[in-house]
């Protein structure tokens, strides 16, 4: 489960917000003391993460009502069988446990009665059947489903219904439901629903929060945490075995117990007979710990800050890199929480720190949560993995508005990195959506002699910047170079398949407006940038057998609106070492436009149907430059 949303009332600055996550990397950004780390805390809380307890101080002093609300949403496979509770396996579709989005909405409430903060209420937010909204089915004993079950169905109806589970109870008693449903919310907190509880917890992400302002005790707590965090998760594979081994030790110490009672008790001892075998345990993962020493005989905790974060940095490339090796925790997600990355690193390291998790994010499984006040942090993600907190009258607010941009370059005062004597000599611009297309043009131009011929992009008088998905920076360069009226070409994706018309006709209507001011647009004929690659670097790479290599009739057409990237994600042989990696559709996506790219002839292109295509965008530039 990855996690969609975050929502807060009445917890400390913030009144009452959610926050949208990207499924991949999240960087929030806010001056001092807005409320960033807060939003770390509160997940931390809610994910049962371990570092945080909630306590009276983070009711907020702008609060409305007596209750701290933190829920979360997650995006979840509606369609995917899991064991809720102590029958069998059931979909949360099925069960009606999706909120209005098709997500799993869970809302945890901290009631405060006598000044006093009370034990947790756990809630799901659902779409229910409004029929069964005042006693949901889910929180309802086998006793109580059949007597409901006797009386919805007459007594031949009931023979032919499953009676032994509770989940196939419920699946009959949905099914003579009503198709009116409304908003309820089902507390998973009562007794008969706490095993349902215990259940969806197996299936939430693994949290782990990296604060920034650790104390630098001996017991190395910016390195043990970290380290503590791999432990927690090397042990959940062993989980189920170590149960199995638990519970068959707790059997036996039981058996020992009774049996030296029993022996007590023959000889006529007194106070015997309230004896009862006790049997303490802990969690397998506080068994176990590692540490890393210096063989120069320097404790970590003594060594400088910066090489201290550099070991966290180097556990996230280890820990991805085993994460390709392995299927352990294969269905589990998994929530990196850093408080200011950057902290106490060269800008060099800084650069490597975040390209290195930016990576770890685009793996399956995980999900990071950065904070950060650094404007060279910001300039490094792209638009939409960027969450801006401001405060007004000591309220934090989320700004999710369509001058989201420029707020956040004005709050982090972020300025054009374009050096003046450039924009004297500059003469076009050209704006592609990522920065994979403008390594696909620059390499295309550079190794076809007929393209280069035309316009060389090297030239002092063209700028190519990256708009779609924006990074900041290019997004105050583009707004400072449209106020010097300097002509620009926009070349997009089409989009143009299947599954993505509604997106094609979003970038049409947008090239529309370009064109309309007076610019040059393109839609590329074929849906990516990677559909301009040939089919044969395709097969020479990643051995797909099935890469067109025929070329049978119509494999054009179908080449030309192929979805790349997912195609070979889910047609490669994944366990030979020798192909290139493929962790996701994002890594192979980027190999493919910025280094099968290298390798294209003009003929692979005429094959392609896409060297005239091309021609004519370099043909325009160079227009351009020669006016």
């Amino acid at each position: 489960m990855k996690l969609k949303s975050l929502i807060l009332k009445n917890f400390r600055s913030y009144k009452d917000v959610k926050i949208l996550f990207d499924k991949s990397m999240n960087v929030i950004i806010g001056q001092n003391d807005v409320g960033k780390s807060t939003i770390l805390e509160a997940l931390d809380i809610f994910l049962e993460g371990g570092t945080i307890k909630i306590d009276m101080t983070d009711f907020s002093k702008n609060s409305e009502g007596g209750t701290i609300i933190i829920g979360a949403e997650f995006m979840v496979d509606g369609e995917k069988e899991i064991l809720i509770d102590a029958s069998n396996k059931t979909k949360l579709r099925d069960e009606h446990l999706l909120n209005n989005d098709n997500s799993l909405e869970i809302v945890k409430e901290f009631e405060i009665k006598n000044e006093k903060l009370q034990k947790e209420k756990v809630f799901i937010k659902a779409q229910y059947p409004k029929e069964y909204s005042n006693e949901p089915l889910i929180n309802m004993k086998i006793t109580d489903l059949k007597k409901k079950l006797n009386e919805k169905f007459n007594e031949e109806e009931v023979k032919d219904i499953d009676k032994r589970t509770n989940a196939e109870i419920r699946k009959a008693l949905y099914g003579k439901a009503s198709n009116e449903f409304e908003e309820i919310k089902i507390d998973i907190t009562k007794e008969d629903a706490k095993a349902i509880w215990e259940q969806l917890k197996k299936w939430l992400p693994l949290y782990f929060l990296f604060q920034s302002d650790r104390a630098n005790k001996d017991s190395d707590a910016d390195i043990q945490n970290p380290l503590k965090s791999a432990t927690k998760i090397a042990v959940a594979k062993f989980e189920e075995q170590f149960n199995m081994i638990k519970s068959q030790l707790e059997e036996e110490l039981t058996r020992i117990g009774n049996e030296t009672i029993d022996k007590m008790r023959e000889m006529g001892l007194e106070n015997t007979n309230s004896l009862k075998p006790q049997i303490s345990n802990k969690s397998l993962d506080t068994l176990f710990s590692f540490s890393l020493e210096s063989d120069n005989g320097i404790a970590l905790n003594k060594r400088g800050s910066g090489f201290r974060r550099m070991v966290l940095l180097n556990y996230f490339r280890a820990e991805a890199e085993r994460k390709l090796d392995s299927d352990e925790n294969k269905d589990k997600d998994i929530i990196y929480a850093i408080e200011e990355p950057e902290t106490a690193q060269h800008p060099n390291h800084q650069k490597m720190l975040i390209e290195a998790l930016k990576e770890l994010s685009c793996k399956d499984n995980y999900q990071l949560v950065l904070t950060t006040h650094t404007p060279e942090i910001a300039k490094m993600v792209d638009e939409e993995n960027l969450i801006l907190v401001s405060k007004v009258n000591d309220v934090a607010i989320i700004n999710n508005g369509g001058n989201k941009l420029d707020l956040i370059a004005d709050t982090l005062g972020i300025l054009p990195s374009i050096h003046p004597e450039k924009i004297q000599k500059l003469k076009v611009v050209v704006c592609v959506e990522g920065y994979t297309d403008i390594e696909f043009l620059k390499n295309i131009n550079k190794n076809i002699i007929d393209f280069k011929n035309i316009v060389d992009l090297e030239n002092e008088a063209i700028l190519m910047i990256f708009l779609g998905g924006a990074s900041i920076q290019h997004y105050v360069n583009y707004n400072y170079l449209v106020k010097l009226n300097i002509p620009q070409i926009h070349i997009y994706d089409s989009d143009y398949n299947q599954k993505d018309t509604a997106k094609h006709y979003q970038y049409q209507k947008y090239l529309d407006k370009v064109i309309n001011s007076g610019n040059i647009g393109y839609l590329t004929r074929k849906a990516e940038i990677e559909n301009y690659i040939h089919p044969d670097l395709i097969k020479s790479v990643y051995l797909i057998e099935t890469c067109f290599h025929n070329k049978s009739d119509g494999w054009l057409e179908e080449w030309n609106s192929l979805d790349l990237s997912n195609f070979i994600n889910q047609n490669v042989d994944k366990t030979n070492k020798d192909i290139e990696p493929i962790s996701s559709p994002r890594t192979s996506k980027k190999y493919i436009a910025t280094e099968l790219s290298k390798q294209l002839t003009k003929e692979m292109l005429e094959e392609l149907d896409a060297f005239d295509e091309i021609k004519g965008w370099f043909e325009k530039i160079a227009e351009l430059i020669n006016k």
